[in-house]
């Protein structure tokens, strides 16, 4: 009997959207891996030991409870130290934000050989050490460093200001650390942008002012959420910087963090107040994630 050709029918819907799908899977499977073995399971375990009483404050075998987590939220300590991590956070994000987004401007408008040179002090800034940087800022604001020399040379000040080891000087160096992080996105969204659209908004009669406010800058918010957010999680998880610039008075949640768990040996304390940060990180940026998706109706 002869064999029957069988007609050519396109692939369905399902195996299309399957298909679709593979690739980025393939390609984000080691990266994936890589989350899962050092990030995923050593906070899973970290959870797990939240939940133990510690030798100084009961039983270590006496099973699961919340007290760790109940004498976080209810150490004064911990909420000033909240706070503070908090503030300072907020505002190295606002601070970065002010001086990255013109040096993101300027990238884009600039000859291709200078935008180059730029964008490799960038990286050269993104790959120097941050003990480095530093120590660097301890030079530059110490009682007789070249900030506190310069502004007496000028007459501006009488006496050294007291710079170092304070929130300013903490600030200021993570400042200096986040630029990079907050540049680079905000430039790659800036790119994406055609030309054509700010130019008409120009050629019918709008302002450069306007033009920015309702063309470049809605259309560059994906890049700010990824850089303030990029920028926040540095700052809020900062640990080497505080320790270096600041001082008992300015302490951050990462420091009595590492307190309890390389000084005082108190795990399930050290890993709980840890967890909670995690939490209260996620949970913030979740809400402004939403607010630029309501409000501004960003794409983020």
């Amino acid at each position: 009997m002869a064999n029957v050709t069988q007609p050519w029918h396109p692939p369905g819907i399902r195996s299309v959207a399957r298909g679709k799908y593979v690739a980025p899977i393939f390609l984000l499977a080691p990266l994936l891996a890589f989350l899962l073995v050092f990030y995923v399971t050593p906070f899973a375990f970290m959870v797990q030991e939240s939940f133990r009483h510690s030798a100084l404050d009961g039983d270590p075998d006496a099973g699961m409870t919340l007290y760790q987590y109940l004498k976080t939220w209810t150490s004064s300590r911990i909420g000033r130290v909240m706070e503070r991590t908090f503030r300072m956070s907020i505002l190295t994000v606002a601070i970065t934000l002010v001086i990255s987004y013109p040096i993101a401007l300027l990238l884009l408008r600039l000859r291709p050989t200078l935008k180059t040179v730029i964008l490799l002090v960038i990286f050269i800034s993104l790959a120097s050490s941050l003990i480095v940087r530093n120590y660097g800022w301890v030079v530059v604001l110490a009682d007789r460093g070249a900030l506190n020399v310069f502004l007496q040379s000028i007459g501006i000040i009488d006496e050294p200001i007291r710079l170092l080891f304070s929130e300013t000087a903490i600030i200021v160096a993570l400042v200096h650390f986040s630029i990079p992080f907050m540049v680079l996105p905000i430039y790659g969204s800036l790119l994406r942008q055609p030309a054509s659209w700010s130019e008409a908004s120009l050629s019918l009669g709008a302002s450069h002012w306007r033009t920015f406010c309702s063309i470049t800058l809605p259309l560059s918010l994906p890049g700010v959420f990824g850089g303030t957010i990029l920028t926040f999680a540095l700052s809020m998880s900062a640990y080497v910087t505080p320790l270096m610039l600041g001082s008992p008075s300015s302490s951050m949640i990462s420091q009595v963090a590492a307190e309890q768990l390389l000084i005082q040996l108190n795990f399930p304390y050290g890993a709980a107040i840890i967890v909670t940060l995690t939490i209260i990180t996620f949970a913030i940026v979740a809400a402004y994630a939403t607010v630029l998706r309501k409000v501004f109706k960003a794409d983020v």
